[in-house]
């Protein structure tokens, strides 16, 4: 496997050569506070920026491939979508009320939750959303 990217702890790992270069193509923004694991280790996520369009929701799976020990599948779900179904739920094995995202126009997808939603939610609500991202129009 290949290690893509400015910070390679951090970013993609993928098999199969990219339609991006991540070099040119994303612009590491910073990285947030460290978010334990259900597993007892700690996460820092890295929050980048694409700086080109993804041309569909097809080409998502192959820019980010996922591990797939670690995750069940890739898709996108634009920043507005998020704001509009956000709700919070009982998650039982962090054992607390959490961020969800349910994804009501695809359902096999379910929904955001866990560890996702805990790092999403404050992105969307403290850098997207203020820099103007979600709004009509």
């Amino acid at each position: 496997e290949e290690l893509l990217g400015h910070d390679e702890d951090a970013l993609i790992s993928t098999t199969e050569p990219p339609s991006y270069d991540f070099d040119l193509d994303l612009e590491i923004l910073g990285q947030t506070g460290p978010v334990p694991a259900v597993t007892g280790n700690m996460v820092t996520p890295i929050v980048g920026a694409l700086t080109r369009d993804i041309p569909s929701h097809d080409a998502v799976r192959h820019i980010f491939s996922g591990n797939p020990g670690e995750v069940d599948d890739v898709f996108a779900v634009s920043v507005k979508r998020l704001l509009q179904v956000e709700t919070s739920e009982e998650l039982e094995r962090l054992g607390t009320v959490g961020p969800v995202f349910p994804l009501p126009d695809n359902e096999e997808k379910g929904k955001i939750w866990g560890l996702t939603a805990i790092i999403l939610r404050p992105i969307l609500h403290k850098v997207l959303v203020p820099a103007g991202f979600g709004k009509e129009g």
